[in-house]
């Protein structure tokens, strides 16, 4: 019959294997002292494995929102330039279209003023 025996937390052997260990002699038992010690150092590797595979995602989270709210102002930026470029775009229509104005009623004086010359050296 096998009885359980524990050994610290959670490591249980059987009788059959504490048998082995007590005959093996000082060989067996720093071979138990390596598996528990593996599994020891795994389950610490696994936590902090864990650990930072969440400070991974919470980091890429807040890449992520960063590089969005940057998109977004970019968009918002070029969307302002867009429309102050048209509304520079109508004023300059409108400067050149009165700039036209005035040249053409710069044209009409200088043809008034030569036909008043004219007519005064004419008489």
């Amino acid at each position: 019959m096998s009885l359980p025996f524990y050994l610290g937390r959670k490591v249980m052997m059987d009788e059959a294997m504490l048998e082995i260990m007590m005959q093996s002699g000082s060989l067996a038992g720093f071979a138990a002292y390596l598996v528990f010690q593996t599994k020891q150092l795994q389950r610490r590797f696994d936590e902090l494995n864990t650990k930072s595979e969440s400070r991974e995602d919470m980091l890429r989270g807040r890449y992520d929102k960063v590089i969005s709210d940057l998109q977004a102002e970019k968009a918002t930026l070029q969307t302002q330039t867009q429309m102050h470029l048209q509304d520079l775009t109508k004023k300059i229509d409108l400067v050149v279209s009165d700039v036209t104005l005035l040249k053409e009623s710069v044209q009409e004086l200088k043809v008034k003023n030569i036909v008043r010359e004219t007519h005064r050296n004419g008489k």
